[in-house]
């Protein structure tokens, strides 16, 4: 822990769709909203399927400082203050074996996240011993071939190991396989009982059925464009990207209130 003053509120951001447009930058006046909101005392907290390297290259881009970061989809739990790791959910090994190898008979590339480390296997690497037992443990795999190939193959692959892991279409012709108990909302709960935040003082914004669970336990809840899963229905707004800065600080005003 830093000795900045604890937060007053925390928001809870999705990334991609949310605070991110589709073309790699800012939402429309978002930058200005985070730093109005983190000098009121209201801490970002990133909650994003991206990889921890990734979402710290995208808050560089907003200019932001969070208080911690929840990747792949709440897989790893980071205290951006400290750099520690709070939660790290893995693929248990002869999992990530049998996926690499039904991977290669269905003609799918494979990468995987060792830690936060990216790793392509080569197609002769289905055939040798596998080194699987790094000290940081699989966070993810994702197989790639095309989206057509891809929807093609998620029921099988859905089918062969989606009982222990969560798979899902994770854009660009690519299929992403993750801890079956990793939770967007269950990494915000350990990121507020650290700070010492109560949910009821957490804003929570998101695009996706991802952003499911991060929406529901907190205590405003903020659907961003256009979301067609049923999902983030109930959330308490709904606004298109280009509104979301202004709704932001209208919705933490009474958190951050300067007396």
């Amino acid at each position: 822990m830093t000795g900045r003053a604890a937060p007053r509120a925390l928001l809870a951001c999705d990334l991609d769709g949310t605070l991110i447009t589709d073309d790699g930058s800012p939402a429309p006046g978002i930058v200005e909203a985070l730093a109005e909101l983190d000098a009121r005392g209201a801490r970002l907290v990133v909650c994003t399927g991206r990889p921890l390297h990734g979402a710290e290259k995208a808050v560089v881009a907003l200019r932001a400082a969070p208080i911690a970061f929840v990747c792949y989809h709440g897989a790893l739990v980071v205290d951006a203050s400290t750099g520690e790791w709070l939660r790290h959910l893995t693929i248990p090994e002869l999992t990530v074996s049998g996926i690499v190898r039904q991977a290669h008979l269905l003609g799918l590339s494979v990468t995987l996240y060792l830690g936060d480390d990216r790793r392509e296997l080569a197609p002769t690497d289905v055939f040798v011993a596998l080194d699987f037992t790094a000290p940081a443990g699989i966070t993810r795999v994702v197989l790639g071939g095309g989206e057509a190939r891809a929807n093609s193959v998620l029921p099988a692959v859905a089918a062969s190991w989606g009982h222990g892991v969560r798979v899902e279409h994770a854009g660009g012709g690519t299929v992403a396989i993750l801890p079956v108990s990793a939770d967007k909302g269950d990494g915000l709960r350990l990121i507020a009982a650290r700070f010492g935040v109560p949910l009821e003082r957490v804003v929570a914004c998101g695009d996706s059925a991802a952003d499911e669970s991060l929406l529901r336990i907190s205590g405003v809840s903020i659907a961003v464009g256009d979301p067609p899963d049923a999902a983030l229905a109930g959330a308490d707004e709904h606004v298109a990207q280009e509104g979301l800065a202004r709704l932001l600080i209208r919705c933490l005003e009474p958190f951050t209130r300067l007396r």
